[in-house]
């Protein structure tokens, strides 16, 4: 070997060095791309570099950060993994020499075509991350060395793409975690906020005792239940709603969902005419594919009268404590935000004495143990009725446990939500 060439292989060496101190000591990812290509260029002597990662789905190549005459219009091309010499590389996970890319059939220049550059050769070479996974193709392309390549320089190109996928991965895992981080502050706050929606504290009814409760799924629910102080003193509204889905957007929808039927509340006299303007604002600003099943009750504590709107809700319990008999009541409508104009039923209900009135959402009878076994209605009806002497805040504290104990370690996979309402007797 000549000292020329000892000289080049010293630079390359000292080049490698350089280039793993710096992209070590950085988790940005886009910078770290840049420096990678720029090292590449001076490395391999070529006369453009390209980058390309393995999609989520293993499925394409994304084109980042292309450099030299090539366009930055090219960043974020997506081509087959089953396509071109980069394709090939990471397929079969070895390098790639390509002398003249004209007679080889790998190479299919559509690139090219949208850069108007011209390639003449290409060295590509795998990203391998530390656990022998392949996560893309380093390109150095029309290099002046190609003809000179030698064992030498081409361990050190694939040293230097080593070095590389372990570099980017890091940087990868590093976004990852910063994203989850603010996903995970915007979840807590968002918890915290829908949290501050729901019932203090229970409302103080003569003969009247109240309770309820909401146990997400997860951090952010789609769950709503609320006591409504109305402008006549002696009323109280009550309500109980399921978003579809769960999270963060269905929290943001049943948000809407309440102040719209407080506000309703404070103008109209009837429980059917504010669910109505409830739905028209839901079907307006709600996706397509977002609605909302409610029960709504007005209670009147003077004449001991339940009047009640049904939007496609879990029809409510009655249990009668005195009759040791339990039984639903019918009537119902329509979800909120399917059609735009929609006339709901109002109906009204006379409560006895001992009576408890029980709003829930669909997490109580659909809730599975690890067998995948439904609680089902029945087993629900019979727990209240083997339990109908508790008071609604034991009642409520009951239902919790006994939907625990049935999951037996299975995972909550719904919002669970109750209400009850018992006269006295």
């Amino acid at each position: 070997m000549s000292e020329k060439s000892d000289l080049i292989d010293v630079d390359k060496l000292n080049l490698l060095m350089e280039l793993v101190a710096k992209i070590n000591s950085n988790l940005h990812l886009e910078n770290i791309l840049k420096e990678i290509m720029n090292a590449t260029m001076k490395i391999m002597s070529a006369e453009a570099s390209s980058l390309f990662l393995l999609s989520e789905d293993k499925k394409s190549l994304i084109l980042s950060v292309p450099t030299g005459p090539l366009t930055a219009e090219l960043s974020g091309i997506k081509i087959p993994v089953t396509s071109g010499i980069s394709g090939w590389v990471t397929q079969n996970k070895k390098l790639a020499v390509v002398k003249d890319v004209s007679k080889d059939l790998r190479f299919g220049g559509d690139l090219d075509k949208e850069s108007s550059f011209i390639t003449k050769n290409i060295i590509c070479v795998p990203l391998i991350n530390h656990n022998d996974e392949v996560i893309g193709a380093l390109q150095a392309i029309n290099s002046r060395q190609l003809e000179d390549l030698g064992q030498d320089n081409a361990a050190i190109f694939q040293t230097m793409a080593s070095q590389a996928a372990i570099a980017i991965e890091n940087a990868l895992l590093h976004k990852e975690r910063l994203n989850n981080q603010l996903l995970n502050k915007e979840i807590e706050l968002a918890s915290t906020i829908q949290s501050g929606f729901w019932p203090e504290e229970e409302p103080m009814i003569p003969n009247y005792k109240v309770a309820g409760c909401s146990i997400p799924a997860k951090n952010v629910g789609g769950d709503y239940f609320d006591y409504i102080s109305l402008p006549n003193k002696n009323n109280w509204g009550f309500t109980v709603a399921d978003v579809t889905g769960k999270g963060v957007s269905a929290a943001l929808l049943m948000a809407t969902m309440r102040a719209s039927l407080r506000s309703h509340l404070e103008y109209s006299n009837t429980p059917n005419k504010s669910l109505t303007k409830v739905n028209e604002l839901i079907f307006k600003d709600s996706p397509l594919d977002k609605f909302i099943t409610a029960i709504y009750c007005e209670l009147d504590s003077i004449k001991n009268t339940i009047r009640y709107v049904n939007a496609g809700h879990n029809n409510p319990y009655v249990l009668d404590v005195d009759k040791n008999s339990i039984f639903t009541l019918e009537v119902g409508g329509l979800m909120l935000g399917i059609l735009d104009s929609v006339k709901y039923d109002e109906e009204l209900y006379d409560i006895k004495p001992n009576q408890k009135i029980i709003l829930f959402s669909d997490g109580i009878t659909e809730a599975r143990n690890l067998n995948g076994d439904f609680y089902g209605e029945k087993r629900f009806e019979n727990w209240l009725l083997e339990n109908k002497y508790l008071d609604p805040d034991s009642m409520v504290k009951g239902i919790t446990d006994e939907l625990k104990n049935f999951r037996n370690g299975a995972e909550q996979s719904d919002d669970i939500t109750i209400v009850v309402i018992q006269r006295e007797g």
